[in-house]
């Protein structure tokens, strides 16, 4: 083996031990190096990683609900991770292969759910899941308005695994850089900047919100409250896109951009979900190459 292969597999390991501890400390943010690991690494080497470090919180965590909790997440990640590159490397394009990857995140926890949590800790997990949420919630909103959480469960473990991928296709080549590999190009491969959610997205979300809105069944409610918060992240991830697009436009610089995502994360997160709903319309990014084309 060449001298160049020895440091690849030896940054391939360091890396798999960085991501094991990413994963089970920082939740789906460990998806920037799942994603390196995934795309540099043998998909053995991914999957076989992947399968021991669940069986082992699982193992570790045989009587505590915190630990499994874990577990069925960090795999639920890993799974979603895992065949979205699955996809990606046989040609299939991102808007397939996220459903795809998303569903089976989704059914590996709602597995791992009925398998092992609801056997151990009873009905009341849920409740004890959404717990911190519900806490959050009540310094702003009536104790009856945060009582039915449990119903919005399946909404925010999407959203999760969306930010999951999400992450992982920003910060992918950082992440690999960081340990000095090499990764596969792919011709399905999404540009992150270019991302842009498919029409249907849009009236599906614009239904959704007229059925929270007006009188509607209440299984229709709970449905699209969850469709509601899946898809807000994906409008976040929109607009994040929209503004790094504009970000490299202005050729602003490293402080610049860390004043902006400071901002977005604990102020106008909000307003970036919206921004992304109307870029739909607006289509940003096409303006601004416009105008760029047009002071060339």
């Amino acid at each position: 083996m060449s001298i160049v292969g020895q440091n690849q597999n030896k940054n391939i390991v360091r890396l798999v031990l960085v991501s094991v501890a990413a994963a089970v400390l920082f939740s789906f943010f460990s998806a920037p190096l799942l994603r390196a690991l995934s795309v540099s690494a043998k998909a053995k080497v991914f999957w076989l990683t992947g399968l021991i470090l669940v069986l082992g919180l699982l193992a570790a965590g045989s009587m505590n609900a915190k630990i499994l909790e874990t577990a069925i997440f960090v795999g639920a990640i890993w799974m979603t991770l895992g065949v979205y590159n699955e996809f990606e490397k046989r040609g299939i394009n991102w808007r397939k292969g996220s459903f795809f990857s998303l569903l089976s995140g989704l059914l590996f926890a709602v597995a791992g759910y009925f398998l092992v949590l609801k056997n151990l800790a009873g009905e009341d997990v849920l409740v004890q899941m959404v717990e911190p949420l519900k806490q959050a919630l009540l310094k702003v909103l009536p104790e009856s308005q945060t009582d039915q959480l449990v119903n919005i469960v399946p909404g925010i473990l999407v959203a999760s695994l969306f930010a999951a991928l999400a992450l992982g296709w920003a910060f992918e080549t950082k992440a690999a850089r960081a340990f000095s590999l090499r990764t596969e190009r792919v011709v399905s491969r999404i540009r992150w900047l270019d991302f842009r959610m498919p029409d249907i997205t849009i009236w599906l979300t614009l239904t959704a919100l007229l059925a929270v809105l007006v009188v509607a069944p209440r299984l229709a409610v709970i449905i699209s409250a969850n469709l509601l918060i899946a898809v807000s992240v994906a409008f976040l991830f929109q607009g994040c896109a929209v503004v790094e697009f504009t970000l490299r436009y202005t050729r602003s610089g490293p402080f610049m951009r860390t004043i902006a995502y400071v901002l977005i994360i604990l102020q106008l997160a909000p307003f970036i979900v919206l921004l992304g709903f109307v870029d739909y319309w607006a289509d940003f990014r096409r303006l601004i190459r416009k105008k760029q084309k047009q002071t060339t």
